[in-house]
């Protein structure tokens, strides 16, 4: 019955780990510019990260959930993010031969802190994370932090486990497309920016309409 816990901590990461966010194209490109060892870096601070927000949303009640939803500046703040950065990847699609030495240089001292800030500083994670854990708390098993220390910890542990696990699996997606001869980056910068661009454009009809 206490490997539930681990189990669930491995769904509820995995499902909200899947979508294409702004960690997951992190991970992508750069296991496309580097290699999959320096994506991973930005996986294991990610998965530190989602653990400390689940932990978080542990502790709060749906209130914080209404502030963000309130609060449309919050919104339109990360909808503005995502649609500049399509726009850079749209732009990083359209160039032939990018400079990815100078880039990989850079990037290279901080690929921990930039996994653990786009992990952490993510206020619609925080409020999947109310949600999940408040039906997983109706519906499913026991999750308040009354619980013994042994199921909370392995509830965490797969939810850690299930965000650096899904991470992986785009980490290892990302670096077979680095593999294949022609514009197959440029196909995937397209991709991604397309996503991103999609995505801002959706969440700001959803706003108009809301």
């Amino acid at each position: 019955m206490i490997l539930l816990y681990l189990l669930i901590g491995v769904l509820i990461a995995t499902v909200g780990a899947i979508p294409l966010g702004a960690v997951n194209l992190a991970v992508i490109n750069t296991s496309i510019k580097e290699s999959i060892k320096n994506a991973s870096y930005i996986a294991l601070a990610a998965g530190i990260g989602e653990v400390l927000l689940a932990l978080f949303a542990l502790h709060c009640s749906m209130e914080l959930s209404e502030f963000f939803l309130q609060n449309q500046w919050i919104q339109i703040s990360f909808i503005a993010a995502f649609f500049l950065i399509g726009l850079y990847f749209m732009y990083l699609a359209s160039k032939t031969t990018p400079n990815n030495k100078q880039r990989k240089l850079r990037l290279f001292n901080s690929k921990f802190l930039t996994g653990f800030s786009l992990a952490i500083l993510n206020p619609p994670v925080i409020v999947y994370w109310i949600l999940a854990i408040s039906l997983t708390n109706k519906h499913i098993l026991k999750l308040t932090t009354q619980n013994p220390i042994s199921s909370l910890f392995l509830f965490f542990l797969g939810i850690y486990l299930g965000k650096i696990g899904t991470l992986y699996f785009y980490s290892k997606w990302g670096n077979k497309m680095a593999q294949k001869q022609g514009d197959s980056k440029a196909k995937l910068h397209r991709i991604i920016g397309s996503a991103l661009l999609v995505l801002s454009i959706f969440q700001s009809i959803k706003i108009i309409i809301d």
